[in-house]
């Protein structure tokens, strides 16, 4: 599987470290970290316990302790397997001009981020198919060793379940939803018929959505279909892939909505109206000046016209009305926080300069204090950039 992008950020450097929040860091393949998250021992620990019996079978010399460590070998192959899927998807992906920023394996299978997005829908094909089409490399020269071992031994057993286990992990990662692989081609699929990548995302997560229930249905569904009752640790491993698959989706679609009320966002249609007035005015000034202009909120100005401070209501309020003209403006004012924002600026392009301003720190962009401007620099506006992730968060402005 492969991760929406995230924000940009560089890839880290150094020795193996426990310090990656994701996990523990392992080190770098091509320039990217390899991360092992926590939640990776889980399913180590059920596909031991599920293959551990197999292998006292096949091989009862081995013993009790000896069927557990050749099982567990088997978990660290899957995994080895899992991260030739995600390196297939970082390479692919920084050759088409997204550059991979970090690969986890995680506790079902693993994901790439990438420093930005795939711009057209066969870029973002192509890196989703890559993954299960690695899988499936895997499992042909499995089935090929497996053809040249001797029946019934411990080498045919591990080879065969690791050309089993890369045909699983091909196919089950081709079903069309997300957060699969199959589903990033469904999406792109759609992306590329309708041009509407939101409405694609929006597709291929309800997808997932589905496939999670039927996954319950069909896995749960195959001993009841024999007459007999699936296990306990078998109700487990079969709710780890339904669970997976929904919270997954949910994540996607969720995203999706956030992504769609992003670009819904207008700088001038969420500012507070404006107006501009010289630093060296007194407050009998501004005020005068908002009330000519029906403003709500004045910003002072530079004399080469660049907005630096905005009046604050509040303090021009314990100013009594008599002192007004003796009073200057910049001491009932307050900095803004960031360079002005044209009135035009919307959805991404509005967050990314906001973000800009504050150091891509969510309670820092919150706190922003921005003067909107019109092409002739004009100030227009006033934006809070609390009205922004409110109005991201909830589709309305605070």
């Amino acid at each position: 599987m492969h991760a929406p992008a995230a924000r940009p950020q560089p890839p880290a450097a150094g020795p193996p470290s426990r310090g990656d929040r994701d996990g523990w860091r392992l080190g770098t393949i091509a320039g990217v970290p390899v991360v092992l998250a926590r939640s990776w021992v889980v399913i180590a620990v059920v596909v031991t316990l599920l293959f551990a019996p197999t292998v006292a079978r096949t091989a009862p010399e081995l013993g009790g302790a000896g069927s557990v460590v050749v099982a567990l070998a088997y978990a660290l192959v899957l995994a080895l397997s899992v991260l030739v899927h995600e390196v297939a998807h970082a390479l692919t992906a920084r050759a088409v001009g997204l550059p991979p920023t970090k690969i986890v394996l995680t506790l079902w299978g693993g994901h790439t981020t990438f420093a930005t997005d795939a711009t057209t829908p066969g870029r973002s094909f192509v890196v989703a198919a890559v993954g299960p089409a690695s899988n499936a490399v895997l499992a042909g020269v499995g089935a090929l060793l497996v053809l040249a071992t001797t029946p019934g031994g411990l080498p045919w057993l591990l080879l065969s379940a690791l050309a089993l286990a890369n045909l699983f992990v091909a196919v089950f990662n081709v079903l069309p939803g997300l957060p699969l692989d199959g589903g990033r081609m469904l999406e792109a699929g759609v992306w590329a018929v309708t041009g509407d990548r939101l409405r694609a995302t929006v597709v291929s997560a309800w997808a997932g959505r589905v496939l999670a229930v039927v996954a319950v249905v069909v896995l749960l569904g195959l001993p009841l279909s024999r007459g007999e009752r699936p296990s306990l640790l078998f109700v487990a491993w079969a709710a780890l892939v339904a669970g997976t698959l929904w919270t997954g989706a949910s994540a996607v679609l969720a995203d999706a909505r956030l992504r769609g009320r992003v670009a819904a966002l207008r700088a001038d249609a969420l500012a507070a109206p404006a107006v501009g007035a010289p630093l060296h005015a007194d407050v009998a000034s501004v005020a005068a000046a908002a009330d000519a202009a029906g403003a709500s909120e004045v910003v002072l100005l530079e004399g080469d016209g660049r907005p630096v401070a905005v009046v604050d209501r509040e303090a021009v309020g314990r100013v009594p009305r008599e002192r007004w003209t003796s009073v200057a403006a910049t001491s009932v004012a307050r900095p803004l926080t960031g360079p002005p924002l044209p009135a035009d600026a919307a959805g991404q392009r509005l967050v990314q300069l906001l973000a800009a301003g504050s150091g891509h720190s969510e309670a820092a962009t919150a706190a922003e204090v921005d003067a909107v401007v019109d092409a002739a620099g004009r100030v227009r506006g006033l934006l809070l950039g609390a009205d922004v992730v409110a109005a991201a968060r909830r589709g309305g402005r605070s």
